[in-house]
């Protein structure tokens, strides 16, 4: 058998990055809040996942707008020696008049809002905020642009949990009420391969890293 059995594809590789940890994450509050910066902890773990991510050689390094993240790729492009590139419609899920609260005080506080939302989190959203379903079709109306721009590259994408649950599920065909099954820790990595015609996750939720107590 001489012919392929498949026609060669040109695959672009994500390797999607969650920002270091944060306050908020540690205290399990709602946020989108562009200005939250990284702890002790995040700084330090975003060291070392450039310490990981030399070793993976990306073409390009791109980022979300938040300090948060941009923080985080800052510390990136000093270990791997390129510019980190803000690019916008990749900020985390908008929690709306939620924004900085946690889900025990939304629920004791506005129960029956909390009742709404919690009946149907994937197509409810909080007031004045965006629906799971909103974030998804997001993400993936920005997504074949970053990849069109980027054929063939492999591309370190830093950026936010909700964010990256959203591409993952995208990638695999997987039903849009496996969102929250998916558990994307701060400081972590995860590996996509993008073709025409397939995607393929190489690995979920790495942590690369030595500073793993404040990675939940």
């Amino acid at each position: 058998m001489s012919e392929l059995l498949h026609p060669l594809e040109t695959v672009t590789t994500i390797i999607l990055m969650r920002h270091g940890h944060t306050e908020e994450t540690e205290k399990g509050k709602l946020y989108n809040d562009p200005h939250v910066e990284l702890t002790e902890s995040g700084l330090a773990q975003a060291r070392e996942l450039g310490h990981w991510l030399k070793e993976q050689s990306p073409d390009v390094l791109l980022c979300s707008t938040a300090q948060r993240v941009v923080s985080t790729a800052k510390i990136l492009e000093g270990a791997i020696g390129l510019p980190a590139q803000p690019i916008d419609g990749f900020n985390e899920w908008s929690v709306g008049d939620w924004e900085g609260r946690t889900y025990l005080d939304v629920k004791k506080n506005e129960p029956e809002a909390y009742k709404l939302w919690s009946s149907d989190p994937i197509c409810h959203a909080p007031p004045g905020g965006e629906s799971i379903s909103d974030l998804f079709e997001r993400i993936r109306n920005r997504l074949p642009a970053i990849i069109k721009e980027n054929e063939g590259k492999k591309i370190a994408l830093v950026t936010h949990a909700g964010v990256i649950r959203s591409i993952i599920v995208q990638a695999l065909g997987m039903p849009i009420r496996n969102f929250w099954r998916i558990s994307i820790p701060v400081g972590s990595a995860s590996k996509i391969d993008f073709s025409e015609n397939f995607a393929t996750l190489h690995y979920l939720a790495l942590l690369p890293l030595r500073f793993t107590d404040c990675a939940n």
